[in-house]
């Protein structure tokens, strides 16, 4: 009887080991190769030394006291673990993105590629010599803006600008003077040509007469264009765009006043600074690219119809730059008198690695890049710059053949890299 209950003991303390060590931890599941050192047992006066291994937060059941090993390598921190506003999350200096958010960016594969050498050089857009018409008052008197005429707005040649308020009988005056002059001119002219038949008036002073005649003959369409039921007409002389508009509304002019500039922008100029060091360089210029202060837009020459008018042999303002004046067609409508940023392009430089200038972001004065290292994460790099032509820039150093780098959402990466929050992810080992 005694061997029984003594057997019957033995079982039941048997099936409570077991029970023991096949305890399940909530919240962990370990099976992608951390390693585990074996579960040691004590069971001296009922009590289990648990080393390495904080077990806070789980519940305990009748083996409590039961020694759990730690994984090894691995923490399980909760509080080590956030997540910022945008759902971007960072772990051992990558950021890690959502599905969502790898779908918003755009890359490209770092390449070895021809490139050319850049000067970098200040410029300015001038209008052509025929390009620029002035509007001005014929006459004195209060001027109104014409319906729809604004600054940077389309005209045609011979298109009202301006009305101005004056004495009609004063206009009618100027008008009845120039008919006067007209129609004695053109007796003197047709007087004239008769002599000359007659070989008594000489070729040279019949072509002065001839003129006289027509100048009195612009003078008076002129003044007779510009009278309209009690208002003088200012008129463009030229089709184009209104550069300017020198008066206000309601204001007085004088007779000659200039009242606006017009531009004929279909073809402009561009004036470039080359520094004086780089004289041999003016030789073999392919191109150049430039970009004005209102714009991030690149425009470039060779896109343009754009040639060089003037080949520079000497150098301007004290000797600190060569002038280099290029033509171009004005396809994307730039506004003369604007000042820009250029990049000339000359010989091309072989095996070089670029990148779009929009992959480019800087921290505290250096330059980085993000490049992908798994299909939801990119890591910070930071390169050396070379030159640039104002869209792509030479890599010297940081970036390989191969690697796929961020070229959008650049800022937002920089963002997430530069924060302290490191957002949650999941542990299933």
């Amino acid at each position: 009887m005694r061997k029984s209950v003594y057997l019957t003991i033995s079982l039941l303390l048997s099936a409570v080991l077991v029970g023991c060590n096949s305890h399940n931890h909530a919240g962990h599941s370990h099976d992608d190769g951390h390693e585990h050192s074996e579960y040691e047992h004590h069971h001296d006066d009922d009590e289990h030394d648990h080393d390495g291994h904080d077990h806070d937060g789980h519940e305990k059941d009748d083996c409590e006291d039961e020694k759990v090993n730690v994984i090894n390598g691995h923490s399980h921190n909760e509080d080590f673990h956030s997540k910022d506003e945008e759902g971007i999350k960072k772990h051992e200096g990558e950021v890690h993105l959502s599905a969502a958010e790898i779908k918003k960016i755009s890359t490209e594969t770092a390449a070895f590629s021809e490139f050319s050498h850049v000067i970098v050089a200040t410029g300015e857009i001038l209008p052509t010599t025929k390009g620029e018409s002035s509007v001005v008052a014929p006459f004195s008197g209060i001027v109104s803006i014409a319906s729809g005429v604004t600054v940077g707005g389309k005209v045609q040649a011979g298109q009202v600008l301006f009305n101005i308020s004056t004495n009609v009988g004063e206009e009618s005056d100027l008008v009845e003077k120039a008919t006067i002059e007209l129609e004695a001119a053109r007796k003197e002219y047709e007087r004239d040509l008769k002599l000359s038949e007659e070989m008594i008036v000489s070729k040279k002073e019949l072509n002065e007469c001839r003129e006289r005649y027509e100048q009195a003959k612009v003078k008076h369409a002129n003044l007779a264009s510009k009278i309209s039921y009690g208002k003088a007409l200012s008129k463009s002389q030229i089709s184009g765009f209104v550069k300017s508009i020198n008066v206000s509304d309601g204001e007085f002019v004088n007779a000659g006043e200039q009242l606006a500039i017009v531009s004929q922008n279909d073809k402009l100029m561009l004036q470039v600074k080359l520094p004086q060091r780089y004289q041999k360089s003016a030789t073999s210029i392919k191109t150049v690219k430039f970009r004005t202060a209102y714009t991030h837009e690149v425009f470039a020459l060779d896109k343009m119809d754009g040639r060089q008018v003037s080949q520079a042999i000497t150098t301007s303002d004290g000797g600190y730059y060569i002038p280099l004046l290029f033509e171009f067609k004005n396809i994307s409508k730039v506004m003369s008198g604007t000042s820009v940023e250029c990049y000339v392009v000359t010989k091309e430089k072989k095996n070089v690695i670029t990148v779009p200038n929009s992959a480019i972001a800087e921290d505290q004065g250096v330059a980085q890049v993000f490049v992908k290292k798994h299909e939801d994460a990119f890591k910070k790099q930071f390169v050396t710059l070379g030159e640039t032509d104002g869209e792509r820039t030479e890599i010297i150093e940081g970036l390989h053949s191969g690697d796929i780098v961020a070229i959008s959402d650049v800022a937002r990466l920089h963002l997430a890299s530069s924060s302290n929050a490191i957002p949650a992810h999941t542990h299933n080992h």
